[in-house]
């Protein structure tokens, strides 16, 4: 009877698929370069992992970024990869691109969602069968790259027509709960019904998050030993990085709060245009534009039952001083309330859905929990196999 129990289990389970945060998913290139920043780049090269290649990032930290830098459109604001890079992103439809970012560190030393997979196949769910993944390249917002949705659309469906019709549960982590939210919005009621049980979203940066305001003016090592200068070009190519800056507008919960400033200035959310020009990078207000587009109205839900969990509690990057206006200098940090990543008044948007749809969404906050180590925390395991437990009974 014991033996019998995980497919009794995987029997009343929701299928769960999981779109994995920004930096959560594995990034693989092939080069075959005009030209590098230093003599000991190489220029050509077959596939490898450019993302997470621990190794590459930390002995050749130019070259690594040199090779994943985007190449920004002024015009249309839009990116490509770097002239001879061709990149793409491995082991679609499975977990194993984003369980481990760079499987070479001994001890699972860069897991993403080993521990939540971990859990969801001791409880009966098969991978690739009932428990699948989304992964993207996190550089491009998903207007760039439109055959994604296409695929993601396929692929909930095919998971429901492997479970017998049963309905899909969504599991997003960070940014990915912007693309959950966008590939949502993009879906007919009628789709959303036949194919989505739940969403459920953990820390997810609804309204954007401070510490982009950094990144975008003297670079943000993101805790590795690496110096933030060197990865600031690299890091302001990148569109995503203008879909985590803070939301303008005047509904925004970062309406009027200055994130950044100097002796003689300062700039908030709306003030976008001039902050990027006086950081010097100009260009950023063309993809700026353009992204913010995506996602209007964070407020507002995504048509499908919810579960919205985050963690507040912990110093998080509010607003950064830059003094005399030297960027390539390291501003005073003054911290506020969240999870070390993300701000509460951005994390907590969520729980203004229930005043626009009609479908339910449930809100669980904890305290003291790390946005990376939500994807850890027995609490929020347990709330996660309970919750696609129950979905599947219902189904």
């Amino acid at each position: 009877m014991l033996a019998l129990l995980p497919a009794l289990l995987a029997a009343v389970q929701s299928p769960v698929l999981i779109i994995p945060g920004d930096g959560s998913n594995q990034l693989e290139a092939k080069l075959n370069k005009p030209s590098v920043p230093h003599f000991y780049c190489s220029k050509t090269s077959d596939w490898y992992r450019l993302w997470l290649n621990t190794a590459d990032l930390l002995a050749a930290t130019s070259c690594w970024a040199d090779n994943i830098q985007l190449i920004v459109n002024a015009t249309t604001g839009y990116a490509t990869d770097a002239p001879g890079v061709t990149t793409r992103v491995p082991y679609w439809g499975t977990t194993l691109g984003f369980e481990e970012l760079d499987p070479s560190i001994p001890l699972h030393g860069t897991a993403a969602f080993y521990q939540m997979v971990e859990q969801l196949t001791a409880a009966g769910y098969e991978r690739n069968a009932t428990l699948s993944g989304a992964p993207y390249d996190f550089r491009y917002t998903p207007d760039s790259v439109p055959s994604y949705g296409a695929a993601l659309k396929a692929l909930v469906e095919e998971l429901a027509a492997r479970a017998n019709g049963s309905k899909v549960t969504l599991v997003s982590h960070s940014m990915g709960g912007l693309q959950t939210l966008y590939f949502l919005r993009q879906q007919t009621v009628a789709w959303k019904s036949k194919f989505v049980a739940q969403w459920v979203s953990i820390s997810a940066p609804f309204a954007g998050a401070a510490k982009e305001a950094r990144l975008f003016a003297s670079g943000d090592s993101e805790g590795l030993p690496v110096s933030a200068a060197a990865v600031r070009d690299e890091q302001r190519s990148y569109e995503t990085n203008h879909w985590l800056f803070p939301t303008p507008g005047a509904g925004s919960p970062w309406s009027g709060f200055v994130l950044a400033k100097t002796r003689t200035a300062n700039y908030t959310a709306d003030d976008y245009a001039a902050y990027f020009a006086d950081v010097g990078y100009p260009v950023g207000s063309v993809v700026h534009k353009r992204v913010t587009g995506l996602l209007p109205h964070p407020e507002n839900g995504p048509g499908v039952p919810v579960l919205c969990m985050y963690s507040t509690g912990v110093d998080t990057p509010l607003s950064f001083d830059y003094g005399e206006g030297d960027w390539a200098q390291d501003p005073t940090v003054t911290m506020g309330d969240g999870d070390g990543t993300v701000n509460v008044r951005s994390l907590r948007v969520c729980e203004e859905w229930n005043a626009t749809q009609a479908e339910p969404v449930r809100v669980l906050t904890y305290s003291g929990v790390t946005h990376s180590d939500m994807l850890k925390d027995t609490r929020v395991l347990q709330e996660l196999l309970s919750t696609v437990q129950q979905s599947g009974q219902g189904a």
